[in-house]
């Protein structure tokens, strides 16, 4: 007999302080209807927000699951993306757009006052003007921080899934795999709006794993340069520049309820403007092979806009989970 799904929950309550914007009343202010959906989502199971029966990640002694690790292995380093369609049930997504539209309708365009390079750092002046260290770009798209995230949101359930996390270690090659730390970016929902965008960038952990909540009427495709290289400035600046870069360009749309690993951190990648009234939401779900993953204050400051006194560092609490026996023979043998 195997255990239910992800029945291993953390025991403690993780209470986050929050530091969202300031906004009228009136603007808070959520109809009945979809604070009572809002609410009810916290209340289901992970079994039901999880499509365990298609992608039986919670059975790793199986014959399905070591094919499921081998196929999202070979689509990961093989076109460095890989995409779970269908990984949330119909309720699960339906329990996810219930809980976060309308709070993102109140964040939308919250970071378009922040300016970011390509690699979220700061400029260098020793460099031209058009390194792409020296080429800034206006942040078109707001964001849910992990802090502005409800405890018991089913989106931060599925974060916490152990056999999630588990089924990722395996599929990215690591003996363990952590949960970010950063009480800002562990985890977040990206908003995006009518002629909203995200810049082109390289993520700061080695591979993306995002999880569809909404699509938009159309646009918000992703469309990445596989394995650039954070260190080939040349070729960057071309396509920052819009010069020919002669570099291959590939991209996918992330579905509703679609699992999908990317590999950011090499790859240097953007969301293309998003159109109509229907906003894209995607969540980021960070994890990370060290267990002490946090942006320190400058660099959370340089990307939200965090003032220090309400900076909040790293979480006391995090999850983890170790690699399967299927991942790690595949880890020795690769």
């Amino acid at each position: 007999r195997h255990s239910p799904p992800c029945s291993r929950q953390h025991t403690m309550l993780l209470v986050l302080r929050r530091h969202a914007r300031a906004l009228p009343l009136h603007s808070r202010a959520l109809s009945s209807s979809s604070s009572s959906a809002a609410a009810a989502a916290t209340t289901i199971p992970i079994e039901r927000l999880v499509n365990f029966a298609r992608y039986p990640i919670h059975d790793t002694e199986t014959k399905a699951y070591q094919e499921l690790v081998a196929n999202s292995k070979e689509s990961l380093f093989g076109t460095g993306a890989c995409n779970l369609e269908g990984f949330l049930t119909e309720e699960g997504v339906e329990a996810l757009q219930a809980e976060s539209v309308e709070k993102a309708r109140l964040q939308q365009l919250n970071q378009e006052l922040r300016l970011s390079n390509v690699f979220y750092s700061e400029a260098d002046q020793s460099l031209p003007e058009t390194h792409p260290k020296n080429t800034f770009f206006s942040r078109k798209f707001g964001a849910l921080r992990d802090d502005m995230i409800d405890p018991n949101a089913a989106v931060r359930k599925v974060y916490d899934c152990k056999d999630l996390i588990r089924f990722a270690a395996d599929v990215l090659g690591v003996p363990v795999l952590y949960q970010s730390r950063d009480a800002h970016q562990a985890l977040t929902i990206n908003i995006m709006g009518n002629d909203e965008e995200l810049h082109w960038h390289f993520d700061n952990n080695h591979s993306a794993i995002t999880l569809g909540i909404q699509e938009p009427e159309s646009g918000g495709e992703l469309e990445f340069v596989k394995d650039i290289g954070r260190e080939n400035y040349e070729a960057i600046e071309d396509i920052l520049q819009g010069r020919d870069h002669g570099m291959k360009m590939g991209e996918y749309k992330v579905k509703e309820g679609a699992l999908s690993f990317f590999r950011g951190g090499n790859s240097m990648h953007r969301v293309k403007p998003v159109y109509g009234n229907r906003l894209r939401l995607v969540a980021a779900l960070q994890y990370h092979d060290t267990e002490h993953a946090v942006d320190d204050y400058e660099k959370t400051q340089r990307i939200y806009g965090i003032s220090r006194e309400n900076y909040m560092g790293s979480k006391d609490t995090i999850q983890f989970a170790k690699a399967s026996s299927v991942g790690e023979k595949m880890r020795v043998s690769s």
